[in-house]
């Protein structure tokens, strides 16, 4: 007591509570709450002292003894730890470290002592600890311990309602005898921090992990090959987080809005973070892994964006295996591999994809599924198909290559998109087509109607006033002033392929005769109209106001006697300047079908229609709109520019009583020249081409001689301001149309009498109808005309004449004779 109590004594001048503890289990002698908030006195401390017979004493911490709080270090739950402390104080904060008092316990441990100034001291805190060894807790259960710890806590704290044995207790011993000195908050808080780095019992923030499908094709994630592998400065630092110290274990850092102090600490075996403060959007007291920093303060906790992220960034170790096949999808594809596949995974991609671009310069469009099995990339595949040079026009295939344009099938395309399949590997490839052939069951016409649609601004084309011939070596336009040569190098639209003549423009050889102007000459005979007629007919441009019928007909009034004067010949021979569409007048239905054959040609050429074909049909068509019906295609309505230039031919005539057909149709009169001689072919001893075949008979000099007349019949049909006016047919061929209107015997009966009746004073319609009946007699004709008709039928013999007919004045006839001669005949 002697040694003891002097020492008691100065605790208590410093206004430390202290009370008496047992010295075996180093627990108070009674309940001492009461000196939690009083200090005993001198005689109180003597007298407790003297009655339980100790002399060691307990220093109360907390408010009661000047806000006391004492770091207690135990070093047999962390051998090595009071050294790892002790010089982590001593290094980072050398001038607090100098003033602390420090007691050293009896197993080695230390309690460091210290006031803290204007501020309470919390109670007792768990500062750092580590899970409980198997074999600690086999020996607890050897002592007795029914429920042994499975943590055990190395650095805690004594503060509010706790106490800690003093030096004045056996076996405690002063370390560094320093008064306790007085410490700010903020030199307390650095104290704690540091201690609570030391924690190996971490409370970790939930980590961000791959989905099952992802994580089965890592050997490492990429969350935790960033785990792993990021330098933490660098990650907080991005941040705003800074750099403080750091020993061979932990790295500190200061939070972004402070200069100084530990805000979060880095274990750097463990490689995670932990936080200290609340100010920060990470939590206070947890455990964060780098990617679980990452995705909280740049991400706001997504973790796909977070993987994203790092797969982007090369973080992942993808399995060989795994590599091996998405290289090779990615590589047909036309994707790219990800950033965090190995090196040798992206060179044998980089060769892949030279080696692919040879067999697939386009890309391509099949894919392997999850399942290995392969689909149709529908995008893909419409890509393909464009750099193929495939679009459609209005609704058809067609394919575009060097700016010219042909004309596909579906089959072509389909073919052509499968030969674009190619793979070493026979099984694959099979697979692949097979994938491709169900794909275009399913939707072939589909995808056609997807495919780019072409330009139409972009095609060159005829326009109302201007006409393109196509040849092998150059191009002719022609206007109402002329025609010249233009270079193809000149042209930057589309050109259609079926369009250029095979044959060469040259005019250094163009003859004064050839075999086309010889077989106008003796067919129809050159004229203006022949001329403004086969320019229209050659002339690809086409609107409401220039809608004719042309009609070819032949002058011999006996349909029998005719035949054989070249009609067909000039119809297809038209197919040497622009494109025709022929087809057999008999064939010729009145429905939407009319057009079924016609795939877009310039020129629809209805041969050798018979007696009774209804013009009349044709007059919508040959201004307005078309509907066109094609074979398991819907209808479609054509427009005017679109549809095609009319031409009929017949042996017969045409009924033109209606007005709107008066106007259209545009007839031309075949002479019998070439029936009577036997034919086309007899007369020039060679059939007429029907291409540009070395077999037609037709010499370079007859090509050029054609090919200049049509230029020249184009320019005239311009240089009239695209106009045709019908002109009158020849005797025989009104005849025709005559008799084909109102009969035969009509005309037979208004011939027979005709001058009779103009040079009667009066015919009465009794006598009239007389006549009419007793030819009929004669005929045998059962039925005559109506009223109505025979007055048509008189109006139009009349004006052939040069007479008027009136027929409100009961058929009057006047034919003018003089100024002031006029005879009247009435029935």
């Amino acid at each position: 007591m002697s040694q003891v109590w002097p020492k008691a004594l100065s605790y208590l001048k410093d206004g430390i509570s202290l009370i008496p503890v047992k010295e075996v289990d180093k627990t108070p002698f009674f309940k001492w709450k009461d000196f939690q908030s009083k200090i005993a006195t001198e005689g109180e401390l003597w007298t407790s002292i003297e009655f339980y017979g100790t002399s060691s004493l307990a220093i109360i911490c907390g408010k009661v003894s000047g806000n006391i709080e004492v770091i207690d270090v135990d070093v047999k739950y962390k051998p090595g730890i009071d050294a790892i402390l002790m010089n982590d104080i001593r290094n980072f904060y050398p001038d607090l470290f100098s003033r602390l008092r420090i007691h050293k316990t009896p197993s080695g441990g230390f309690h460091i002592i210290y006031r803290v100034g204007g501020h309470e001291v919390p109670g007792n805190l768990k500062l750092a600890g580590r899970p409980t060894l198997e074999a600690e807790i086999e020996l607890q259960k050897a002592k007795g311990v029914k429920r042994p710890n499975k943590e055990v806590n190395f650095l805690e704290t004594r503060g509010e309602g706790g106490y800690i044995l003093s030096d004045l207790c056996n076996g405690y011993t002063l370390h560094k005898d320093n008064p306790i000195p007085v410490i700010t908050w903020e030199e307390r808080c650095s104290l704690i921090t540091l201690c609570q780095t030391y924690n190996e019992i971490i409370k970790e923030a939930p980590k961000p992990k791959p989905n099952k499908s992802q994580e089965s094709i890592y050997d490492e994630n990429p969350f935790e090959h960033y785990n792993n592998t990021v330098n933490p400065t660098e990650l907080l630092s991005g941040f705003g987080w800074k750099f403080s110290h750091e020993n061979p274990h932990y790295i500190w850092y200061t939070r972004p809005d402070k200069d100084k102090g530990v805000s979060a600490s880095w274990n750097k075996s463990k490689r995670i973070f932990y936080i200290f403060t609340s100010s920060t959007e990470l939590q206070e007291s947890r455990g964060y892994n780098p990617a679980t920093v990452l995705s909280e303060l740049k991400f706001d906790g997504d973790k796909s964006k977070t993987y994203y992220f790092l797969t982007q960034n090369g973080f992942g170790k993808v399995k060989k295996q795994v590599e091996q096949g998405l290289v090779k999808k990615a590589a047909l594809s036309g994707s790219g591999i990800p950033a965090n596949f190995s090196p040798d995974a992206k060179k044998t991609f980089e060769d892949l994809k030279i080696s692919l671009h040879d067999d697939h310069p386009h890309g391509i469009f099949w894919e392997q599924d999850e399942n290995d099995r392969f689909r149709i990339d529908r995008l893909g595949l419409y890509e393909v198909a464009n750099k193929l040079g495939f679009a459609t026009y209005r609704g058809d295939i067609v394919r575009i290559k060097d700016r010219l344009i042909y004309k596909v099938t579906p089959r072509l395309f389909y073919d052509t998109l499968r030969d674009y399949i190619k793979e070493e590997d026979g099984n694959l490839y099979k697979d692949i087509c097979n994938a491709y052939e169900a794909f275009i069951q399913r939707s072939g016409d589909f995808t056609i109607s997807r495919i780019n649609q072409i330009d139409e601004n972009n095609i060159l084309k005829d326009t109302y006033d201007t006409c393109y011939k196509l040849y092998i070596n150059t191009a002719v336009k022609i206007t109402a002033d002329g025609y010249k040569e233009v270079p193809y190098s000149e042209i930057i639209e589309h050109i259609w392929h079926d369009k250029i003549m095979q044959r060469k423009w040259d005019m250094s050889i163009v003859p004064s005769e050839f075999k086309y102007l010889e077989f106008l000459h003796y067919a129809i005979g050159i004229n203006d109209q022949v001329k403004k007629v086969i320019g229209y007919l050659s002339h690809d441009n086409k609107d409401e106001n220039t809608g004719y019928i042309i009609t070819l007909v032949e002058k011999c009034p006996d349909p029998k006697m005719g035949g054989g004067s070249g009609k067909n010949i000039f119809g297809n021979i038209l197919r040497n300047t622009t494109t025709v569409c022929t087809v057999a007048g008999s064939q010729v239905k009145f429905s939407e079908k009319l057009l079924q054959s016609w795939n877009g040609e310039r020129v629809f050429f209805m041969a050798d229609v018979p007696k009774k074909f209804d013009f009349s049909y044709l007059k919508e068509m040959s201004t307005g709109y078309g509907l066109v019906k094609k074979l398991w295609k819907d209808d479609r309505s054509v427009g005017p520019d679109e549809m095609p230039k009319l031409l009929v031919n017949t042996n017969f005539s045409f009924d033109d009583s209606d007005g709107g057909l008066k106007r259209r149709i545009i007839p031309l009169e075949f002479t019998d020249f070439f029936t009577r001689c036997g034919g086309v072919d007899v007369h020039f001893n060679c059939m007429f081409p029907t291409s540009n075949n070395s077999n037609s008979g037709w010499t370079e000099k007859d090509w050029m001689g054609f090919d200049c007349f049509i230029a020249e019949c184009v320019q005239q049909y311009l240089a009239a301001n695209c106009k045709i006016t019908p002109t009158e047919l020849s005797h025989g061929g009104w005849e025709k149309q005559f008799k084909q209107q109102f009969g035969q015997h009509t005309f037979e009966f208004i011939n027979e009498n005709f001058e009779r009746w103009t040079n009667s004073v009066f015919i009465s319609t009794k006598e009239f109808n007389n006549e009419y009946k007793a030819f009929r007699e004669e005929n045998n004709l059962k039925e005559g005309l109506s009223g109505i008709t025979m007055n048509m039928a008189l109006k139009s013999y009349c004006e052939r004449y040069g007479y008027v007919f009136n027929g409100n004045k009961q058929h009057s006839i006047t034919k003018d004779k003089g100024k002031n001669f006029e005879r009247a005949v009435t029935n």
